[in-house]
């Protein structure tokens, strides 16, 4: 079992990011050797291995691309249905009473699945083509033909016909003109008719709890809200308001009677919902890496949106934010960009933490005092995700031209009267490079790092690390600062150096914060709490040393989420899912003071 480390500051960089952000991780094994997770058949097979329906072979594998046999097909369905008699049964000449499945090949052939050869054999070791599939799946789940679809080898005249036309009403087949009918059948494929007719078998037998479902899973202390939106076609998705993940296909779920099962696969980790449906909630447990929490979901109303949504161009697509007016703006407002912290934080300043609104509150709280905000989820978080096809893309330089685009778009907008920059965390180096390029009249740094990542990162590794590892982790640091891809990363310290998000971690670590605001030629106003577990004190007067003539203000109980917090460690991660805490006291003042001046 192996620990993996996260670094408070950077937590993910992930384009999606882990439910859950445990210290520690486990891998899914897979059932079978040759099936590993990702594959198209991987939910098909667990399915009927996990009712008993196949044990694949001795050397573990189960061979989806073999063809399977006629009575092994039998010996399968038998497993998950009944075969009720309609009829004697017929002794096949290739079938003694000794054969292992004699018994199963009799049962279908009185249920009416199969006839035989016409010379009065079976054939029980032949591959089973798809036509003969075809009639025993019509008549074991007593499929009908709702709609007719012509295949260009399937003639009416063919005694295979309705059987195929029964599969296609019930959208087991596939879009192509041909239907394949003397193919044989593959291991693979049989899972896969079986999964869809399952499915739909039990969907019609219960019923599905359609609509939005919204709860906490219960973490102990910090609490993470979820929705679930169930449709009435059965489609389902998954979102974490709080990491930026909305909407997520999820991989399958089940209904029998009021039992429900849902299974999502997000980059690779599997969570499962498992529970009751009771008339007005959902009583389940949400689980995830060896892990398992409570999890009551009830109907969930969206909030209310009281922002507009703009859509902003950027590098390949549009940037959608959220801008907050103040009420009865009568005249050109001053508007900040909000720019969010590092990882998958939200426009609302939410994170893998939990739900704390901070970043809603600030927008909110500075529309109070006659001044617009826009904020935005991330490119590759949130409603930006697909701005993002593949995390090796990412750059740190990527994240400030977006807000450059933003600048410039503000500025067009005959509703404002000066464009204003507030960075949280992260978010300020990205707002000090921004600045550097396009005009804006203030920057406003909070919480921001005074000094290179490198450095950060190894003060907060220092405290969670093995010296062994703590020793790693700096010679990665120091081969990535030269712009040197590593290779071979411990599995104690993937989550935080995979290959993937090496490029992006190679160009922030060019930039020393302190350095770079010192180039910035406009008023600036740093902000800094003195109960900020991330960020300290040290970062805020670095960065004042380097620009001397910067307003800097400390707020004595503020914490890294913006909320009065204990200096305890525990104490104060309580406030980072606390949606209910207000914001510190006097700083929505002190900057709406700073930008009106």
């Amino acid at each position: 079992m192996k620990k993996k480390y996260f670094a408070t500051l950077i937590a993910a960089t992930a384009i999606t990011p882990a439910i859950v952000s445990p210290s520690m991780t486990y891998a899914e094994q897979p059932i079978f050797s040759d099936i590993q997770p990702s594959s198209s058949y991987a939910s098909a097979i667990k399915l009927l291995h996990d009712k008993g329906a196949i044990t694949g072979f001795s050397d573990n594998t189960f061979r989806p691309q073999d063809t399977i046999t006629r009575q092994h097909a039998l010996i399968v369905l038998e497993r998950l249905i009944a075969f009720p008699s309609i009829r004697d049964g017929m002794e096949f000449t290739d079938v003694s009473e000794h054969h292992s499945y004699y018994e199963t090949i009799q049962n279908a052939y009185k249920a009416g699945l199969i006839d035989g050869q016409p010379n009065g054999s079976f054939n029980p070791n032949a591959p089973i083509t798809r036509a003969q599939i075809a009639k025993i799946f019509a008549k074991a789940f007593h499929l009908q033909a709702t709609t007719t679809t012509s295949f260009s080898d399937v003639p009416k005249s063919h005694w295979s016909y309705p059987y195929v036309q029964a599969l296609n009403s019930s959208y087991l087949t596939t879009t192509s003109n041909k239907f394949l009918l003397n193919e044989p059948l593959t291991r693979g494929q049989f899972a896969l008719f079986l999964e869809k007719l399952l499915s739909q078998d039990e969907m019609e037998e219960s019923v599905l709890p359609i609509g939005q479902w919204g709860g906490k899973i219960a973490i102990p202390q910090s609490p993470l809200s979820v929705i679930l939106q169930i449709n009435e076609d059965g489609k389902t998705y998954f979102s974490v308001p709080a990491q930026g993940l909305n909407n997520y296909p999820v991989s399958s779920i089940e209904v029998n009677n009021d039992q429900l099962k849902i299974s999502v696969d997000i980059a690779g980790t599997v969570i499962s919902i498992e529970g009751k449906v009771e008339e007005d909630r959902i009583v389940a447990d949400f689980s995830q890496n060896g892990m398992t929490f409570p999890l009551i979901l009830t109907p969930y109303e969206p909030p209310v949106i009281t922002y507009e949504e703009l859509l902003i161009p950027v590098e390949n697509g549009q940037l959608k934010v959220a801008l907050e007016m103040p009420e009865k703006a009568i005249a050109k407002v001053p508007v900040a960009v909000i720019i969010a912290g590092s990882g998958p934080t939200t426009k609302d300043g939410n994170t893998a933490a939990g739900e704390n609104n901070s970043l809603k509150m600030l927008a909110e709280g500075l529309a109070q005092q006659g001044i617009a905000t826009i904020r935005f989820d991330k490119r590759g978080v949130g409603d930006n995700v697909g701005l993002i096809q593949d995390e090796g893309d990412l750059r740190f330089t990527s994240y400030s031209q977006d807000v450059e685009q933003m600048i410039e778009f503000l500025q067009q907008d005959s509703r404002f009267s000066s464009v204003h920059l507030i960075g949280h965390s992260e978010g300020s180096l990205v707002g000090i490079l921004a600045a550097q390029t396009t005009t804006v009249a203030s920057m406003t740094s909070i919480a921001g790092a005074g000094r290179p990542i490198d450095e950060i990162l190894l003060e907060q590794l220092s405290v969670q690390l093995p010296q062994p590892l703590l020793e790693r982790v700096t010679a990665i640091l120091a081969q990535l600062k030269k712009g040197e891809m590593v290779d071979d990363i411990p599995e104690d310290l993937s989550a935080l150096f995979r290959p993937s998000v090496q490029p992006y971690l190679v160009s922030w670590l060019k930039y020393d914060p302190a350095i770079q605001l010192a180039e910035l030629d406009i008023p600036t106003l740093i902000v800094q709490g003195n109960n900020d577990l991330q960020v300290t004190k040290t970062d805020a007067e670095r960065l004042h040393t380097a620009k001397s003539d910067a307003e800097i203000i400390y707020f004595d109980m503020m914490n890294h989420v913006l909320k009065d917090a204990p200096a305890d460690r525990d104490g104060n991660l309580k406030t980072y899912a606390n949606p209910t805490l207000p914001l510190t006291e006097g700083i929505v003042e002190k900057i709406s003071t700073f930008i009106l001046k």
